[in-house]
């Protein structure tokens, strides 16, 4: 018998440079799952199940961006594929490239009553045009000859940095097929810099270098230290730029959780050039001022969401930067300025509890520096941003497309589980309560993994707004007192678990649980106020300044 559907899929997946699948199991998959687990194990994709599908979908994303590889999110349909649309979302908007693949009823039961058919609208939920509105690329396999166009299609897609899906139903992952031509990524060619920004570079004196997640990515604090190097440019980021700063010329963290004293440097500068950022507001917020007066050059592989002077396309950052600092000579130059990042002190209630940023500076002193590092939404996320210092871990990253409380969890996790390095998630309860589960799929996968729960009892920064904009209406976001690190105790006996109250006590409980994260995963709940103000423009009283 020759190989089926399925089995082509699983070639496919791992010639083109797939290395981890996460998913659920079903009736509907099952034939897809059992061709991965069929290949040999040095040519096999890592499977991992997942306890929900939005944290399959959101581990896939999280391998995605620290790995470069591709990652695949493997699910039932019915309330499974329902359950991957928000981690699709997330992927399509912060532009990470992960493949869904959805298991789905017989073709000739389609229309007929088929349990969890959604392939037959309007009679069934259209979920073909469902997953168009979160990704760049879906299409439904309905035979053999449909799989060479529709894995082409989707692949196509992920070289353009967006999630795909293909729809697969079950008699036609189990049906012959022969095998399509093998594909392996298209490696972006590196534009050369225009010679408009080149004039612009080198007469500059004053330049202000903006980092945003695609520097991440692209692992730019080399090329960013050349650059600076070369001409003198002092560097910010945005949040998720910060592992691209280089060592040199830091000045902070830019947006709406940023340092002030950026906007104060975009104010004296004489040029600024943003790579891998779309200068979206959690980017730029603060930095309009500036740029409406100051040459802006853009480098991205889509044009910026402000206008700018100069937008060069550009899809190998890295490349684009080192030709940038070749042009701009061989002089070199130091920082035009000496501006360091200085957290902004938000004034206490007098309640002597710790706060989330007491958190986050006491765990900054003890985190690996190449550890890995996600912050999940809320005031944990807004505490790791604005209070972690500058080369903190090796690479960093919250989740901003969507937002959603828990992604950072499974995308740590996901990540824990591809890399194998050490994994610092810091997240509140919120986040814990949504997807704190996925902490058994790390159990289970033995990952490198320190949960952190900023447990406020509380959804911490709907009570800030809540006493901010709404101060005469009852409040509705504080909850009674949860016991979460005993809770996982007595659930996950072989999972070390420290609960703590002080500064000191969570850099020493830190500490002892990274020093064990080689066995497996571990938890440390922090006890944090749920009165806190978070370092968020939007929320920050007139009395809170910089500490200088």
């Amino acid at each position: 018998m020759s190989p089926a559907v399925a089995d082509r899929i699983a070639n496919a997946l791992y010639a083109y440079g797939f290395r981890n699948a996460y998913g659920i199991h079903g009736a509907n998959p099952e034939d897809l799952f059992a061709a991965l687990l069929r290949r040999p194990p040095h040519r096999r994709l890592t499977v991992t199940i997942a306890k929900h599908e939005f944290g399959a979908g959101a581990m896939a994303d999280g391998a995605t961006r620290m790995t470069g590889r591709p990652a695949c999110l493997i699910a039932t349909s019915g309330g499974a594929a329902m359950n991957c649309v928000p981690a699709l979302a997330e992927s399509y908007q912060s532009r990470v490239p992960i493949l869904a693949l959805i298991g789905s009823p017989p073709t000739g039961a389609e229309g007929r009553g088929a349990f969890q058919d959604m392939c037959a609208a309007p009679r069934t939920v259209d979920l073909l045009g469902v997953l168009r509105g979160v990704t760049g690329f879906s299409a439904k396999v309905s035979g053999p000859d449909d799989l060479r166009p529709a894995l082409d299609g989707a692949l196509d897609c992920l070289e353009r940095g967006l999630p795909a899906a293909l729809l697969l139903p079950k008699d036609v992952q189990c049906a012959e097929c022969v095998e399509p031509p093998p594909r392996t990524p298209v490696r972006p060619v590196a534009p050369a810099p225009s010679d408009e920004v080149i004039r612009l570079l080198r007469a500059a004196r004053r330049p202000l270098v903006l980092l945003g997640e695609g520097a991440s990515r692209a692992r730019l604090a080399g090329p960013v230290s050349e650059l600076s190097a070369a001409t003198g440019a002092v560097v910010a980021a945005g949040p998720n730029g910060r592992d691209a700063v280089p060592s040199r010329g830091g000045v902070g963290i830019a947006g709406v959780m940023g340092h002030p004293v950026v906007p104060r440097v975009a104010a004296e500068a004489d040029l600024i050039v943003a790579l891998g950022t779309e200068l979206d507001l959690m980017d730029r917020s603060g930095l309009d001022a500036a740029m409406d007066v100051t040459c802006t050059v853009h480098a991205g592989a889509e044009p910026p969401l402000r206008a700018v002077t100069v937008h060069e396309p550009v899809r190998d950052l890295a490349a684009y930067t080192r030709a940038l600092a070749a042009a701009a000579g061989p002089c070199r130059r130091r920082p035009w300025t000496r501006a360091v990042p200085e957290p902004i002190v938000v004034p206490r209630n007098g309640s002597g509890v710790m706060t989330c940023a007491d958190g986050v500076d006491a765990l900054a002193e003890v985190i690996p520096r190449g550890a890995l590092v996600f912050a999940d939404a809320g005031n944990a996320g807004a505490a790791a941003v604005h209070r972690l210092p500058l080369g903190t871990g090796e690479r960093f990253l919250v989740a901003l497309g969507m937002g959603g409380m828990g992604h950072g969890i499974a995308a740590g996790i996901g990540a824990a589980i591809a890399t194998r390095r050490p994994t610092v998630i810091l997240a509140g309860d919120g986040a814990f309560f949504m997807h704190g589960m996925e902490i058994h799929t790390a159990i289970e996968a033995r990952a490198p993994v320190l949960l952190v729960v900023l447990n406020n009892d509380a959804h911490g920064m709907c009570v800030a707004r809540e006493d901010k904009f709404f101060p005469d209406l009852p409040g509705i976001n504080r909850f009674r007192p949860s016991r979460i690190a005993e809770g996982l105790a007595a659930m996950f006996p072989t999972l070390p678990v420290r609960a703590v109250t002080t500064p000191d006590g969570a850099r020493s409980a830190c500490e002892d649980l990274l020093a064990g994260l080689g066995g497996g995963p571990s938890c440390l709940e922090i006890g944090t106020d749920p009165a806190e103000i978070p370092p968020f423009a939007a929320l920050l009283p007139d009395t809170a300044k910089e500490h200088r």
